[in-house]
């Protein structure tokens, strides 16, 4: 069986995402951003500031763990907008989980926020896409 066969490639990404998003401004500290990751388990945060407002990048559990946590740094004393990392990659609602896969493989992400009229709706990740795969396959 290949994967083009398989029909939840062809699945709209808005199926599959996290509707919920976490944002948080630059000047949060790295423990408070943890604290809010775990509080809802979230594995990103985007840095948004908020006025006016721009998103200016992604944090994932891996930035904490190899920026901060990795480095002996005090994430009470580090900022989240010390550790942003890459320039965040966005995808589109109505695009298909075929796109996001590709799109995170390209890039060596597994988190996508989704926009749909130029805003933010949602996020999707390697794991949702696991998760509907197997659920699916098996």
């Amino acid at each position: 069986m290949s994967l083009d066969s398989i029909d939840i490639l062809d699945t709209k990404v808005k199926e599959l995402m996290t509707k919920y998003v976490l944002m948080v401004e630059p000047e949060l500290r790295v423990i408070d951003a943890m604290n809010k990751m775990m509080e809802h388990n979230f594995r990103c945060i985007i840095i948004a500031q908020m006025h006016p407002y721009k998103e200016l990048g992604l944090v994932t559990r891996f930035d904490i763990m190899e920026k901060v946590i990795g480095k002996g740094l005090n994430p009470v004393k580090v900022r989240v907008a010390d550790i942003i990392g890459k320039p965040i990659i966005y995808i589109e609602s109505e695009e298909t989980v075929k796109k996001a896969a590709r799109l995170m493989g390209e890039n060596g992400i597994c988190n996508l926020p989704v926009k749909e009229e130029g805003r933010v709706v949602g996020i999707i990740s390697s794991s949702d896409i696991f998760r509907e795969y197997r659920k699916n396959t098996t």
